[in-house]
């Protein structure tokens, strides 16, 4: 009976740890959370110190592959989300001055050439002119 509401306290306090954490550091966050989880588990299962140690590296090896997997993916959408905004301050902020007419040239077809021993096929190139 003591050791049953010794581990409701302790899954208690655990849940209550990772629903009050900061974000970011999900590796770590992940490793602590998964260690004392496993060893909870290991003392409850193997009633001994050699299956709580067991149990706390198992969690912990657990706990930080998930939260690495977390972290891969929240830098993955902050990744994609820096691609989706505007690169060119102009674009960005039209109301600055600036016109937003191309500066005075042309378009200009280049054929199909041989460059340092590579093909450059044919292309279109911007040719300024000076005013």
């Amino acid at each position: 009976m003591r050791k049953g509401l010794l581990l409701t306290i302790l899954i208690a306090v655990s849940f209550l740890t990772v629903s009050c954490a900061s974000t970011g550091y999900n590796t770590q966050k992940g490793a602590a959370i998964g260690t004392g989880l496993g060893a909870l588990a290991g003392q409850v299962i193997g009633r001994n110190t050699a299956s709580t140690l067991i149990g706390a590296a198992v969690g912990g090896l657990a706990g930080a592959i998930g939260g690495n997997a977390v972290d891969q993916n929240v830098t993955n959408e902050k990744i994609a989300a820096a691609s989706r905004q505007p690169t060119s301050t102009a674009a960005a902020y039209p109301e600055a001055g600036r016109s937003l007419e191309p500066p005075p040239g042309q378009w200009v077809d280049v054929p199909g050439q041989w460059v340092g021993g590579r093909w450059v096929p044919s292309h279109k190139v911007w040719v300024p002119v000076n005013p």
